[in-house]
């Protein structure tokens, strides 16, 4: 696995925020937002970053309640989830809890002094949250 970067999504049903680690695996950094528009045109566009980037983890965020229960948005997470590992069955995928990263992201848009109006940015960086989160684990 070294050398294998992390691919991090926030799933979304109009946007998808996309993050990738370096190949280290120490840091995560945010990537263009992906509009959605088809699954086979996120499937594709996933595929591809997969085999350019050289990423061997997925990470989906696992949309929770607060109490822990999955949401109804879960299943098609879990969906998403199969979709990929479909067409690039090498990969491996780890669901991780999502929980607050997108008001962390906010936070963060806000303490660097920019206005919260773009979804898309809020994506962003919720997806990097998310694999940072998960990179300060230390899971494989």
């Amino acid at each position: 696995m070294g050398g294998e970067r992390v691919l991090a999504i926030d799933w979304g049903e109009r946007r998808m925020g996309m993050a990738l680690s370096d190949e280290t695996r120490t840091l995560a950094t945010p990537l263009p937002t992906l509009e959605v528009r088809g699954a086979r045109a996120v499937v594709a566009e996933v595929a591809r970053l997969i085999d350019e980037r050289g990423v061997g983890v997925v990470v989906l965020g696992d949309p929770r309640h607060m109490d822990g229960r999955e949401s109804r948005i879960g299943e098609m997470v879990r969906r998403f989830a199969e979709t990929i590992l479909k067409a690039r069955p090498e990969v491996r995928i780890v669901l991780w809890d999502e929980r607050l990263t997108s008001i962390e992201a906010m936070a963060i848009l806000k303490e660097r002094g920019e206005r919260v109006r773009s979804k898309g940015r809020v994506d962003q960086l919720s997806a990097a949250v998310l694999l940072q989160c998960y990179l300060d684990s230390g899971a494989p």
